[in-house]
């Protein structure tokens, strides 16, 4: 989030503390793309837009397996899809990064 806006951050820090507290709605839960334009892969994870229902902001989560329940763990946050002009990567292109370093280990 160090390159949000503060508006931004706010978004992301109230859904953070609604999804904490009361999960993730599953109404609102859309999968990502297994292979996405400009070579993400995120075939495990799932997004959501922020704020509701199809707001410029996203959340993406990879979704695991622990202790035999599935689980949904951050990965990201960031806009779905910056202006070309910024240069600043897409909250997938952010998700994508330390999946792929996990994979590599």
């Amino acid at each position: 989030m160090a390159r949000a806006s503060a508006a931004a951050r706010e978004v992301a820090l109230v859904a953070r503390k609604d999804f904490e507290t009361a999960g993730v709605p599953i109404d609102r839960v859309k999968p990502c793309d297994p292979e996405g334009a400009g070579g993400t892969a995120l075939d495990h994870c799932v997004k959501v837009y922020l704020p509701a229902p199809a707001g410029p902001h996203g959340m993406v989560f990879e979704i695991v397996r622990i202790r035999g329940r599935l689980r949904l763990i951050y990965a990201a946050f960031g806009l779905r899809h910056p202006p070309r002009e910024s240069r600043q990567p897409s909250v997938y292109e952010v998700a994508h990064r330390p999946l792929i370093a996990s994979e590599d280990r």
